[in-house]
């Protein structure tokens, strides 16, 4: 991944980093010459840096026979922590298998060493080659786990354990000493991938016991839509579970999957999720399917072009076939004759039990896997009964509107919540003032994922002295955006276009309320000295960037036009929760926010509106502030 100078802001952001080192290069680079070492480097990282990138990784440099490598800078994706964790698996077995394959002497003996951590870091060109790169205290962590890890061994810190949904096996090791830091650090050693971790299921906190609230209508329907599906149908019925990052479409999916387990009905279930760092890789989806198959459940199937075979062996040729084309480029032809096994065997499932298929993130299942679906759904000639739920996100069903006629959509919107919500949906929560529920409810602005992510923090976070006000001490921890969120939000935020991207950042200057006259001037100012100008807007075109950048916000659904604006000849939005704002606002350097804030002060000045006047103050102040905070004259606030 090539990147031009410059062509990336320089920006706080929360990023993973891992460092890889080969163990048993250094004595081997004594014992060869110099060009068979360096034939032998290039061929190491030709393969390793396939591996990164495959993963969605950055290659921020390379040091000899070591590599660090960023993910979330220059920008972010979904699962970047988990793609950073595969991606460390992958490199000690690709330096594996390419020792076993040089013919250079003694190459057979070199290990990888791989640490992991996530935080935040300062992202941006350094040096007269302009060289983007990250730096800050996640990075020398990262760098400390690597020199601690074992040969073959991959180490992660308890931050990036934390973002990482439970999809890993891993094992508490010794807690080390980093220098700059006076407490201990505790890592973990990852041992692997969980087998289990492609079943549908709810992706909390192991310790946080959690119930369903508020979604008590979309579960009726889902009831209902089922019943109609094995009453008089004979053809597959699919129902589509659409909404937003966190509008409790997976927990919906696993509440009614518990219901069906729960029944006494003959039920074969069969469920499986999209992820990003597979949504490349063909049939992915069907071989995790066919895996999460109840023992007992592996019928005959006698396809047409294949002799009669066992039950146990027609499973395995499936899947054969499904690796060798997941390995290849795959062809029209592969693809048909892995969708006509895959239908004979779900009819052959479908004869003695109602077959049920449960899909959670539609949006990241591979192409492939996507035809087979629609090739069930729309072959009538075949009477194979079965009831498919799938959970995706609003944007892949606006991206895809096929999808509309193939089956019943649930849209989910956000929640009422209250007090009392919060307390029945995470009992461990009963015991806090009600003030602090209610509080919750209000943060998480109706998103269940939102309120969620809090209730971890306050249940990780040490409980409040005895002598300390409680309301005070969990309104602190209320305040802390969990980095979870701040992940999901930056990689939304990262998906935008540049006009909208730009604009939801000088729009988060101004505050969750901001006015188009506000960020045009916040566009045309110019750097404080010290700065680097973060965007490049000519003035003569800024008014129609603006523009654009906010009808594509309000399309995106991150900010919306207000009604009833003071000002009466100013456009007024609202981005749609105050997390998104918080994040967005986050990513700005300190000197970028000082002249901001100045500009959109400067702006505030020209109305008369007593208000204005009060909000241009402050605006000053933090403008003052944040100009404080970058030459080191003030330590930065938890929140700003």
């Amino acid at each position: 991944m090539s990147l031009d100078p410059n062509r990336y802001p320089q920006e706080h952001r929360l990023a993973t980093v891992l460092f890889a080192d080969i163990q048993g290069f250094t004595s081997l680079a004594e014992q060869l010459d110099s060009e068979t070492l360096s034939d032998l480097i290039n061929g190491i990282w030709r393969e390793l840096d396939q591996v990164i990138e495959i993963h969605n990784g950055y290659i921020d440099k390379h040091l000899g026979d070591g590599v660090m490598a960023v993910w979330g800078a220059p920008f972010a994706g979904d699962s970047d922590a988990a793609q950073a964790v595969a991606a460390g698996l992958d490199l000690i077995k690709a330096l594996g298998e390419y020792s076993k394959t040089t013919s250079v002497p003694g190459a057979a003996h070199m290990k990888l060493r791989v640490g992991i951590n996530s935080g935040m870091v300062f992202a941006g060109y350094v040096g007269n080659r302009r060289e983007y790169t990250v730096i800050g205290d996640a990075v020398n962590v990262a760098s400390r786990l690597q020199n601690i890890a074992e040969p073959n061994n991959l180490v992660i810190s308890e931050e990036t354990l934390r973002l990482l949904q439970n999809n890993f096996r891993v094992r508490k090791i010794d807690p080390v000493q980093v220098k700059g830091r006076t407490e201990l650090i505790q890592p973990y050693a990852v041992e692997g991938r969980l087998v289990t971790s492609m079943r549908i299921r709810y992706q909390g906190a192991e310790s946080l016991q959690t119930n369903m609230v508020g979604r008590e209508e979309e579960l009726q329907k889902l009831r209902e839509h089922y019943n109609a599906a094995f009453s008089h149908l004979q053809q597959p019925a699919l129902v589509l579970l659409s909404g937003e990052v966190g509008m409790g479409k997976s927990r919906l999916l696993m509440e009614f999957n518990r219901e069906l387990e729960a029944s006494s009905e003959p039920i074969t279930i069969l469920s499986s999720r999209g992820l990003a760092q597979a949504s490349r890789i063909p049939f992915y989806l069907w071989r995790t399917l066919l895996r999460s198959r109840p023992e007992g459940e592996e019928p005959e199937i006698y396809p047409k072009d294949l002799t009669p075979i066992s039950k146990i062996e027609a499973t395995e040729v499936l899947a054969a076939m499904i690796k060798f084309a997941a390995e290849n480029t795959v062809t029209l032809q592969q693809t048909e004759q892995i969708s006509r096994l895959a239908r004979r065997l779900l009819l052959q499932m479908s004869q003695k039990k109602k077959l049920v298929i449960l899909l959670d993130d539609l949006q990241w299942i591979d192409r492939e896997s996507l035809q087979i679906l629609k090739d069930l759904l729309q072959q009538p000639e075949i009477s194979l009964q079965m009831f498919i739920v799938a959970a995706t996100r609003t944007e892949f069903l606006q991206a895809h509107t096929e999808w509309h006629n193939l089956g019943r959509v649930i849209p989910l919107g956000a929640l009422s919540l209250n007090a009392k919500m919060v307390a029945e949906a995470y009992p461990q929560l009963q015991n806090i003032p009600q003030a602090i529920l209610q509080e919750i409810a209000l943060r998480g602005e109706g998103n269940p994922y939102f309120v969620e992510e809090i209730a971890k923090n306050i249940l990780k976070a040490p409980p409040p002295p005895a002598n300390d006000n409680p309301t005070e001490h969990y309104a602190q921890i209320i305040n802390q955006l969990p980095a979870s969120l701040r992940a999901t939000l930056q990689a939304r935020l990262d998906s935008l276009s540049r006009e909208a991207r730009t604009v939801a950042l000088l729009a988060s200057v101004v505050g969750r309320v901001f006015w188009v006259g506000a960020v045009i001037a916040a566009a045309k100012s110019l750097p404080l000295p010290g700065a680097n100008p973060m965007f490049n807007i000519p003035d003569l075109v800024a008014d129609r960037f603006i523009q654009d950048g906010l009808r594509q916000l309000n399309r995106a659904e991150i900010a919306f036009p207000r009604t009833g604006s003071k000002y009466s000849e100013e456009q007024e939005y609202i981005f749609k929760n105050s997390y998104l704002r918080d994040v967005a606002y986050s990513l700005i350097p300190n000197r970028n926010r000082a002249q901001y804030h100045k500009a959109i002060a400067d702006w505030m000045r020209q109305n008369a509106d007593l208000g204005y006047q009060n909000m241009a103050r402050e605006h000053e102040k933090n403008a003052l502030q944040a100009i404080k905070i970058s030459t080191g004259s003030l330590p930065p606030l938890q929140k700003d």
